[in-house]
């Protein structure tokens, strides 16, 4: 990427993204062997008894659309898990490199399914600082996790 579009970029914002992006990601890692295993066994399975007295419609095709569109779903599983693991190798090493408050901070507004609803009041409560020292601390963890992410400032 040229150096002049790096500049224009939203280092901020793309890091609230990666934070909120986090939770999908790993769970695309943890799943995707099993659903790929699973869209294989499907994908080969013997067809099932058709219970219905409708008469059915001659499909000459019908195996071959089911394999296509197989072959098509584990496309996306497979992309799916390919941009996870991307994401993984890009996310992983600079959130390990934030400290334990600023993590806490970070899961809090941006990670939790509540993000930010409450996040202030938790946090006080936890960390045992006011509020306006959480705003900043979440601004300079934030700042620091774009730092770890993009190896520069806004």
């Amino acid at each position: 990427m040229s150096t002049i579009i790096w500049k224009y970029i939203d280092k901020l914002s793309v890091s609230v993204n990666a934070l909120r992006d986090y939770d999908d990601m790993k769970s695309i890692m943890n799943s995707a062997p099993e659903d790929l295993k699973e869209t294989y066994y499907k994908m080969f399975k013997p067809n099932s008894v058709n219970l219905s007295s409708a008469p059915k419609q001659h499909n000459p095709q019908a195996t071959e659309d089911k394999i296509v569109s197989f072959i098509d779903k584990l496309d996306i599983l497979q992309e799916r898990y390919v941009q996870a693991v991307e994401y993984m190798r890009w996310f992983a090493p600079a959130w390990e490199m934030l400290s334990e408050n600023e993590k806490c901070i970070l899961r809090e507004y941006y990670m939790n399914a509540n993000q930010r609803s409450g996040a202030n009041y938790r946090l006080q409560n936890k960390l045992t600082y006011s509020q306006p020292q959480i705003e900043r601390l979440r601004k300079k963890a934030l700042n620091h996790l774009a730092v770890t992410l993009f190896g520069c400032h806004k």
